[in-house]
Order: C-alpha cells, then sequence, then structure tokens
C-alpha cells in the first residue's frame, strides 16, 4: 500500500518541523515544535496503519508535553515580598529572581542585638547579610567602618578562606540573613553559575568598601 497524498504532507511536514526543532535554541519552542511533529508523524501512522510509529511518536507527544509544562512552571514570574523585592533590586540585580529566591532560602534570618559578629583572626563559619540596623568595624580598638543594610559582613573570609581581618559588632538590634559558608561552598557542585554570580556581588560590595574607605582617608 502506497502512501497516500495526504500521507506524504503529513510525512513531509512533519519531518520538516523536525529539522526546524533541531536550529531552535529556545528549548520550550524546540519541544513544543517537536510535539507539532511527532503528532502529524503519529497521525501517519494510524493513517498508514502503522502502529509502531504511532506509538512512539505519540508516546514521545507525551514526554515532551510534561517537559513542556515543567518549563512552563519554572518560567512563571516570581513575585517577592516588597522587604525581599528591595535587597534583590539593591544588591542582587545580576542573579534572575529564581536563582535569588533559591540563595535566599539557604539562608536563615537571625536577630541580634549588640553581638559580635566576626572576631578578629578567627576562622569565620557564616557569611552574613544585613537587612536591618548597623554594624562598626573595629581594627586595633578602633572603628575603621560602619556597616549597613545591604552590606555583607565576612565575604572577605568566604572569598579568601582566610580569617577574619577586623571585629565586627551591631550596633544595638540589628537583622541579618545568615548561610553557613559551608552550605555556599557546596553550590560548586550543585550550582555552580550560581556561585559565580554570589562572587562577583560580593566582589562588588569588597570593591565599594574599599572605596568607601579610601574616601575617608
Amino acid at each position: 500500500m502506497h502512501p497516500s497524498p495526504s500521507d506524504h504532507l503529513l510525512i513531509n511536514v512533519g519531518y520538516g518541523l523536525m529539522l526546524l526543532a533541531l536550529v531552535t535554541r529556545d528549548i520550550l519552542w524546540l519541544r513544543l515544535i517537536l510535539m507539532v511533529a511527532q503528532t502529524l508523524l503519529g497521525s501517519y501512522g494510524v493513517s498508514a496503519g502503522n502502529p509502531e510509529i504511532a506509538f512512539w511518536n505519540f508516546m514521545f507527544v507525551a514526554i515532551n508535553g510534561m517537559r513542556v509544562g515543567g518549563l512552563l512552571v519554572e518560567r512563571r514570574p516570581i513575585h517577592l515580598p516588597r522587604e525581599t523585592e528591595t535587597i534583590y533590586k539593591e544588591v542582587f540585580l545580576g542573579m534572575s529572581r529564581r536563582e535569588f529566591l533559591y540563595l535566599w532560602e539557604m539562608g536563615n534570618p537571625r536577630a541580634l542585638d549588640g553581638a559580635q559578629l566576626v572576631h578578629e583572626g578567627a576562622p569565620q563559619e557564616d557569611l552574613l547579610l544585613i537587612l536591618d540596623g548597623e554594624a562598626a568595624v573595629r581594627k586595633g580598638g578602633q572603628e575603621i567602618a560602619r556597616l549597613r543594610r545591604g552590606q555583607f559582613v565576612a565575604e572577605m573570609s568566604f572569598v579568601t578562606g582566610e580569617p577574619a581581618s577586623a571585629d565586627v559588632i551591631a550596633r544595638g538590634a540589628m537583622r541579618c540573613l545568615v548561610w553557613p559558608q559551608e552550605k555556599l561552598r557546596a553550590l560548586k557542585q550543585l550550582n555552580p553559575a550560581l556561585l559565580i554570580k554570589l562572587q562577583s556581588i560580593l566582589g562588588r560590595d569588597l570593591s565599594g568598601k574599599v572605596k568607601a574607605a579610601s574616601g575617608r582617608r
């Protein structure tokens, strides 16, 4: 039995769409085009009385359909609470909102009041981000800098792996987000792109502090 003209159309359009999918860069569109192509080829299998072709192509349609659903969920806009949105825009714009939320949820909120956050010469276990309040940076008993909302504490130790070079003490009530450094370093295997973005943000934070310190001299 020779394919009918309509069968020829299904085959050629189906394979043509598969070719188009191969040169499509966006994974969502690639899967959508494949779904249409495989639906046409599956329909050809039904029309031609070939259950194997029909079964496998409709199976591929189902698999790609599930993947498309997952991609659509991943691409949904993320709405952040007002305070979190402000911190994102002030500090983390180098990340997508989804990356930022992933990193944010790795941290633990902590309220402090006059506590010493960092001891000079001591190895650091945590990286902190100030959400509210101020901290004083002291070296040799003298205050050399003041840290405020949106600035990191112990970022130099995280970047270099060296002990802290100064004391950092909360000035009254303060709220922080605290990440265990070990947990962040695990991003090297779990999400290396996110770690690179975090390191870039910490680098900008350090650069800003160096410029501020130079301006006070």
